[in-house]
């Protein structure tokens, strides 16, 4: 019962600091290497209350999230670092499936957004969009599920 309450007291948390991060993403276009840290070290802090858990499937997460950071050295910066060390630290938390689900909504939300934006010409295909709010709605919908 305890851990059942310390579990969603620190799913909370990490759903604050993933707004935090979106809203910081938004305003400066990157996120601080404070946030990233604060953010990793409460996905980690879940784990112990995980009702299953499974040293594949966390590893499985983050390297979802490594995969991302391996695309943003490929496509130089295309995607940000940030954004893949915050897939990767929800990863951690929640594991393979789970964060496919936060990934795959994120980048549904994004896509949408993307042809809104051609579609009104209030942007070029070289706009840079913040990614981390549509992280922040995949998350949402993620723990509501």
């Amino acid at each position: 019962m305890i851990n059942a309450i310390i579990y969603r007291v620190i799913v909370i948390g990490i759903g604050f600091l993933l707004f935090a991060a979106g809203m910081m993403d938004i305003k400066n276009k990157q996120i601080s290497r404070r946030m990233i840290v604060v953010l990793l070290l409460a996905c980690c802090a879940i784990l112990p209350f995980r009702r299953y858990f499974h040293i594949l499937d966390m590893l499985g997460g983050m390297a979802v999230g490594l995969c991302i950071i391996g695309l943003a050295v490929i496509s130089k910066e295309q995607i940000g670092k940030g954004d893949g060390m915050v897939i990767a630290a929800v990863g951690i938390a929640f594991g393979a499936r789970r964060c496919f689900l936060v990934l795959s909504t994120a980048s549904f939300i994004m896509c949408m957004i993307a042809i809104g934006i051609l579609l009104l010409k209030k942007g070029t295909k070289q706009t840079r969009l913040p990614f981390l709010p549509a992280v922040f709605a995949g998350y949402l919908l993620c723990v509501v599920l």
